[in-house]
């Protein structure tokens, strides 16, 4: 078979496949991200920016156009020395993940994760009692605002991931003590953090991430 019929094949294949969605969220120290963001001007209030097990991350997704800030970012940080790692969750079914992290310096590691159909901390598949505003239209963004009224965002976090609908869907938890105050959805990640920082411009976002069993 000549390279041309290969390439036929391999792009037939990948017409009929369907695209899995898939986040990455490359992460390092507070002080090593912060300096490898100013070192490339990336500005303060960037939406990508997120708060990640203690650490600064930057998120992507397959919503997004493209990467090339976060290669820039990996080059930055690799040039500077600094120790970083790439949190990647790929969504195989509404039930199904696949976690793998790529880390400077260490093996890669993937697993396999069954999503609990209710989580104990009640997020990404709704929170009873608390409705799930969509932020897609005026009337859920107009709903949203009202249940955030007099919440202060540094008192708060947006935690992101996919909902069991495929669209994207926040939970705003209150830091101390900890609940959950509100519920948002959109189409996709980067819609979702837009229209959350356009409600709450100081709003910090997490990424939703489950630790493998």
């Amino acid at each position: 078979m000549s390279e041309r019929d290969l390439e036929g094949d391999a792009e037939g294949t990948d017409a009929q496949a369907a695209p899995i969605h898939v986040t990455a969220v490359l992460v390092a120290s507070v002080r090593a991200m912060s300096n490898a963001l100013d070192a490339l001007g990336f500005p303060e209030e960037d939406n990508r920016i997120v708060e990640q097990d203690g650490r600064l991350g930057f998120v992507t997704c397959s919503h997004e156009v493209e990467c090339d800030d976060m290669f820039a970012l990996i080059t930055e940080l690799s040039s500077s020395g600094e120790t970083w790692e790439i949190q990647f969750q790929a969504d195989l079914a509404p039930e199904k993940i696949l976690v793998h992290t790529l880390s400077r310096h260490r093996a890669i590691v993937a697993h396999e994760q069954i999503v609990p159909p209710h989580p104990a901390e009640g997020t990404l598949t709704g929170t009873p009692g608390i409705p799930v505003q969509n932020l897609d239209e005026a009337q859920g963004k107009s709903a949203f605002l009202r249940a955030m009224r007099g919440v202060k965002p540094t008192d708060i976090f947006a935690e992101i991931g996919a909902g069991p609908d495929g669209r994207a869907r926040a939970s705003i938890v209150q830091r101390n003590p900890r609940r959950v105050l509100a519920e948002a959805a959109a189409a996709d990640e980067p819609a979702l953090r837009a229209a959350l920082r356009e409600a709450l411009p100081k709003l910090m976002f997490t990424v939703s991430r489950r630790s493998p069993t």
